[in-house]
C-alpha cells in the first residue's frame, strides 16, 4: 500500500501550540529493575527472601560483560532496599522504549525560525511504504553506496566476507528471496535468536526466547539488515557477503526495555559478533544506562557496536539517545540523499481534460487513479453547512466524490456524519484558503482541493483522480537530514560521531515486499556495513584493527558538511559528528589520529581546556602535517530570553573556540607523534549554553586527517531544570501544576480529597534542562525543614529518625531524568504526569492531613547532599480527609 504524507513546510519555533494536559495518562511507579551483583545469584535470592521482598525472577546475566538479574517488583515500595542488599553492585531502573516504526513527528506549528523543518524532504518516513518505478529504486540504492563510497569499494571486491555483523532488532522475514530465503548455514542470516517471542511487551513481560523464526508482523528489522544483507542486483545491500545474525527484541505488539536491549548485546557479543548494529532506543541524555553500560564494556573487549543517533532532530540541542550514549559507540546520524520519492497528488476534470488540478490526501486512498462523478453537496452554492444534518444513506453517496466547504460546523463533524452516510471520498474545498490538512478519518478518502479546482468544477462531471509516485531533486544532497537527533549528551559526550546515507532509503520488507524509508535506523547499518568493508580489507593485508582504531580511520577520513543548503558553515559537531562517512578516503589511509573525537565539556571544571591528539603514521615514509583549525557554526541550546531549548533549526552564530597548537607536526614511518591542543573562549552569551565544536585538521601531500571537538560554553549545572512557564500549555497557568484527578480542575484553594476512587489529587511537571536525580514528595503543610537529604538518605523519613515522618515522605523518584522536548508524542516527551495513590513510596499509608506536594530537582553537577544544587516547586495547599 503507498501512503503519502501531506507535502509542507512546517515551521518549527521554541514554543508549541497549547496542548490539552487533561488527556494526559499518570507515569507508571517503576517495578522492573536489573541488579548487577558480586556474588553468585542464589546469594542475591537468599538476601531478597530474607528482607521479604515479593518479585518475579524476568532473567539472570550470567556473562564475563555482566553478572545480575532483572527482577520484577510485585510493590514499588520495595525498591528501596534494593541497592542495600550486600550483592548487589548497582541498581539499574527498566527504561521502556518504542518500536522503531519508521516514524517521525511532523507536528505542524504556527511561528517560523530561521530555517523551516521541510517535511517535503522525507515524505516517505513515518512507516510508510511506496512502490515507485524499478529505475527510481535503483537510483535511489545507487545514490546511497556512492554518497558512502560503499560503490567504489564493492570494485574493490570489499563486500564484507568474513565479517559477522549482528542486528539487534524486531526479528527478521528471512524468507525474503532478498536475504537468500533461508536461515542458517549457508545463508546470509546464520545466526539469531530470539529473544522474547511474539506476546512480550513491557506491560505483560510475557517472555518466551527460543530459536529465531522468521519475523513478518514486524519490518523493522527486515529493513534494517535488508540494507548490509540484500542478494538482489538491482537493490544490492552494502556488505552483501558478511555473515548476518538477528536477535529479536521486540514481540509483535508494543515497547520493548533496556534490560531485553542489554541481553541482545550480550547474546550477540557471545555469538562472536566482530559488528553489532543497533536500530532501536529512546532518548536518554546519559551515559549510564544499562544499555548504554553494556555496549561500552563490548567496545572495551575489542568488538565494535553501532547505533543510530536518534529522529528527535526537531528537539533541538542537548538530546541524546539511547544506548547512543555509551562511551566507545559510535551513533551514526542521518544524511539526505540527491533525491526525494514524491507521489503526485492530481485530479482532471472531463470537462477541462489537458488541465491537471493539485489536492492534498490525508492519508493514502483505498482506491487510486480511479474516475468517479463529483457530487456537490451544496448544489446552491449558498450554504456553507453542507453535511452539519441531513445526510443519509439514500443521498447513495458511496461511488461519488463528494465535494464540501468548511462552514455551520467542524469538519470531522461533516465526515463523520458523511462516513455514517456510506460516502467513501470527500474533498474539502479551501474557499477561504486557510486550510492545510483534511483529518484522517478510517474508513473515508478525504482530501483538500483549492478554491480554484472547486470554481472549475461541474456537478455530476467524472473526475479522475492521480496517484503518481516520482523522484525530485533534493537541494540538501549530503547533508545532515532535519530529523536526525544531536547531542550533546547531558554528561557533556559529542554525540552522534559520524554521518551516513539515511534519507529514503529503498530496502526490504516482509513478504517479499519492498518499502522507502528514512531514519537513523538505516543510516547506522550502512555505517556497521562500510566499517565491515574496512574490517575485511584489514584482514586481506595481516592486520587486525581495535575498534580505537578502526573507528580513527573512519572518522578522520570522514567529510564535514554545511548545516543547510542556504547556510554558510560546517554544521555542529553535534549534529554531523566528525562529518560524512568517506569510505575511499578510509581505505586508502595510512595514518590516524587519537583520540577521534575531543570532549571538551562544559565550563564547570574551567574555561580553557588542553587535550593531546596522536597520530599514527602505518606507512613506510615520514610524513609532514600541516595543522588547522576549522571551526563550525557555534549553536545555541537555549532560546533567546528564555530557559526554553531551542527546537530545529538551533540559532547559530559563527563564533568559536580560541585554540592553540603547533603549526606542522613530522612522523616518522611505522611511528607515532604527538601534539597539544589548547581550547579557550570568547565572551559570547554564556547564559544560552552555545555549544561549539569543529576540527582540528591535519594536511599533508599525501593524506588528510581530522579530529572533531565539541563543548559546552557554559556551565550546565546554571541551566534551569524545573520548567516554571506556561510556554508549553499557552492556557495561563505555569508548570508545574496541581489538579484533582477525577475533574481535572486546578487546585488552587484548600481543595479536599476523600482518596476514593479519582478523588485523588494529581501533579504535572517538566523538565528544561536533564537532572541526575528528580523526586516528589508530600510534605506537611506545616514542616519547617527542607525536605531535600540526598539521594537515599530520605530513608531515614521511612523509618522514622525525623518528627515529621508520619506526614512526609517521598511519593516518587527517578535517576538519570532527560529534558523533555516540546515536539513529539506529548507526554513523555514533552511533559509528565504523577498521580498520588494514597501511600508514600515506602508503602505506607498516608494519613489524614493538610499537604502540599515539593518536587526536587539535582542540577548537573550537583551534590546530592547539597540543598542549594536543587530547583524545588511547591504546591498550593490541599487537604486528605
Amino acid at each position: 500500500m503507498i501512503v503519502v504524507h501531506l507535502l509542507l513546510c512546517l515551521f518549527i519555533a521554541p514554543f508549541i501550540l497549547a496542548i490539552d494536559w487533561r488527556d494526559s495518562r499518570p507515569t507508571t511507579r517503576q517495578l522492573l529493575y536489573t541488579l548487577e551483583i558480586d556474588a553468585p545469584h542464589q546469594t542475591l535470592y537468599e538476601q531478597l527472601n530474607k528482607r521479604d521482598i515479593p518479585y518475579t525472577l524476568t532473567h539472570t546475566f550470567s556473562s564475563d560483560l555482566f553478572t545480575g538479574a532483572s527482577i520484577l517488583l510485585n510493590n514499588h515500595e520495595d525498591r528501596i532496599h534494593l541497592p542495600l542488599l550486600q550483592s548487589v553492585k548497582h541498581v539499574y531502573p527498566i527504561n521502556s522504549f518504542d518500536n522503531p516504526a519508521n516514524s517521525l513527528s511532523q507536528d505542524s506549528l504556527d511561528l517560523s525560525t530561521q530555517s523551516a523543518y521541510n517535511s517535503q524532504l522525507y515524505p516517505l518516513v513515518s512507516g510508510t511504504q511506496a512502490l515507485p518505478s524499478h529505475s527510481s529504486v535503483q537510483l535511489l540504492s545507487a545514490s546511497a553506496l556512492r554518497q558512502s563510497a560503499i560503490t567504489q569499494a564493492h570494485e574493490r571486491n570489499l563486500t564484507g566476507d568474513g565479517i559477522f555483523i549482528a542486528f539487534i532488532d524486531d526479528g527478521v522475514d528471512y524468507t525474503h528471496p532478498g536475504l537468500g530465503g533461508c536461515f542458517g548455514e549457508n545463508c546470509p542470516i546464520s545466526h539469531g535468536w530470539d529473544l522474547v517471542g511474539d506476546n512480550y511487551n513491557t506491560t505483560t513481560h510475557d517472555i518466551s526466547p527460543g530459536p529465531l523464526g522468521a519475523t513478518t508482523c514486524k519490518s523493522h528489522g527486515t529493513s534494517t539488515i535488508g540494507v548490509a544483507a540484500s542478494q538482489l542486483e538491482q537493490l544490492p545491500g552494502a556488505a552483501p557477503n558478511a555473515t548476518f545474525g538477528m536477535y529479536r527484541i521486540f514481540g509483535c505488539y508494543g515497547s520493548s526495555g533496556d534490560d531485553v536491549l542489554a541481553m541482545g548485546l550480550i547474546k550477540a557479543y557471545e555469538d562472536g559478533a566482530d559488528i553489532i548494529n543497533i536500530s532501536a532506543g529512546g532518548p536518554d541524555g546519559w551515559t549510564t544506562s544499562l544499555p548504554s553500560v553494556v555496549a561500552s564494556r563490548i567496545v572495551e573487549k575489542g568488538r565494535h557496536v553501532v547505533t543510530s543517533a536518534g529522529n528527535y532532530g526537531l528537539q533541538g540541542l542537548l538530546y541524546s539517545n539511547s544506548p547512543a550514549g555509551g562511551i566507545g559507540v559510535t551513533p551514526v546520524a542521518s544524511t539526505d540523499l540527491p533525491y526525494v520519492p514524491y507521489l503526485n497528488a492530481s485530479l482532471t476534470m472531463e470537462s477541462k481534460p489537458g488541465d491537471r488540478f493539485p489536492y492534498v490526501p490525508a492519508t493514502s486512498f483505498n482506491k487510486m487513479n480511479v474516475t468517479v462523478p463529483a457530487y456537490i453537496l451544496d448544489k446552491s452554492g449558498n450554504s456553507t453547512s453542507d453535511a452539519c444534518n441531513n445526510v443519509t444513506t439514500s443521498d447513495k453517496l458511496d461511488d461519488v466524490a463528494v465535494i464540501i466547504k468548511p462552514g455551520g460546523c467542524s469538519i470531522g463533524e461533516k465526515l463523520e456524519n458523511l462516513k455514517s452516510a456510506n460516502a467513501s471520498l470527500v474533498l474539502i474545498s479551501d474557499i477561504n484558503g486557510n486550510l492545510t490538512s483534511s483529518p484522517a478519518v478510517e474508513g473515508l478518502d478525504t482530501a483538500i482541493i483549492n478554491l480554484n479546482t472547486t470554481r472549475n468544477l461541474l456537478d455530476g462531471e467524472n473526475i479522475t483522480l492521480h496517484y503518481t509516485p516520482i523522484l525530485q531533486e533534493n537541494p540538501r544532497d549530503g547533508l545532515i537530514s532535519q530529523y536526525s537527533s544531536m547531542g550533546p549528551s547531558a554528561d557533556g559526550y559529542g554525540k552522534p560521531a559520524v554521518g551516513a546515507p539515511g534519507a529514503n532509503i529503498p530496502t526490504l520488507a516482509p513478504g517479499n515486499n519492498y518499502m522507502i524509508q528514512s531514519g537513523t535506523s538505516f543510516s547506522a547499518p550502512y555505517y556497521s556495513s562500510m566499517l565491515a568493508l574496512l574490517l575485511q580489507d584489514a584482514r586481506r593485508k595481516g592486520q587486525m584493527l581495535k575498534p580505537d582504531v578502526a573507528r580513527a580511520l573512519m572518522l578522520n577520513g570522514a567529510t564535514s558538511v554545511m548545516l543547510d543548503d542556504d547556510i554558510p558553515g560546517p554544521a555542529f559537531t553535534v549534529l554531523q559528528g566528525s562529518g560524512v562517512a568517506n569510505l575511499t578516503a578510509t581505505l586508502d589511509a595510512t595514518t590516524y589520529a587519537l583520540p577521534d573525537i575531543l570532549n571538551l565539556n562544559d565550563t564547570y571544571n574551567g574555561v580553557s581546556k588542553s587535550h593531546t591528539i596522536e597520530v599514527v603514521n602505518m606507512g613506510s615514509e615520514e610524513t609532514t602535517f600541516t595543522i588547522l583549525h576549522q571551526p563550525a557554526l557555534t549553536g545555541y541550546v537555549l532560546d533567546d530570553g528564555t530557559i526554553q531549548p531551542r527546537t530545529w533549526l538551533p540559532e547559530h552564530s559563527t563564533d568559536s573556540a580560541e585554540v592553540d597548537f603547533p603549526t606542522t607536526l613530522m612522523v616518522s614511518a611505522n611511528s607515532s607523534a604527538s601534539f597539544d591542543v589548547n581550547f579557550s573562549y570568547k565572551d559570547i552569551d554564556d547564559h544560552r549554553l552555545p555549544v561549539y565544536s569543529g576540527w582540528i585538521v591535519l594536511e599533508s601531500p599525501e593524506s588528510r586527517l581530522q579530529v572533531s571537538y565539541n563543548g559546552i560554553a557554559g556551565d550546565l549545572s546554571k541551566m534551569q531544570v524545573l520548567d516554571n512557564t506556561d510556554d508549553l500549555f499557552q492556557q495561563g497557568f505555569p508548570v508545574p501544576f496541581a489538579f484533582r484527578q477525577s475533574d481535572k480542575n486546578l487546585i488552587d484553594t484548600v481543595d479536599s480529597f476523600s482518596m476514593i476512587g479519582l478523588d485523588k489529587p494529581a501533579v504535572i511537571y517538566r523538565l528544561t534542562g536533564p537532572s541526575p536525580y528528580l523526586r516528589i514528595d508530600l510534605v506537611d503543610d506545616t514542616a519547617k525543614r527542607n525536605v531535600i537529604n540526598g539521594v537515599l538518605n530520605w530513608m531515614n523519613d521511612i523509618f522514622g529518625d525525623d518528627e515529621q515522618s508520619a506526614k512526609s515522605g517521598v511519593l516518587y523518584e527517578e535517576l538519570g531524568v532527560s529534558r523533555n522536548g516540546f515536539m513529539g508524542s506529548g507526554q513523555g516527551s514533552s511533559y509528565q504526569r504523577y498521580d498520588m495513590d494514597g501511600k508514600f513510596a515506602n508503602g505506607q499509608t498516608i494519613p489524614s492531613g493538610t499537604y502540599r506536594f515539593h518536587i526536587s530537582a539535582l542540577k548537573v553537577h550537583g551534590d546530592e547532599n547539597n540543598n542549594d544544587d536543587y530547583e524545588t516547586w511547591l504546591s498550593e495547599k490541599f487537604t486528605i480527609k
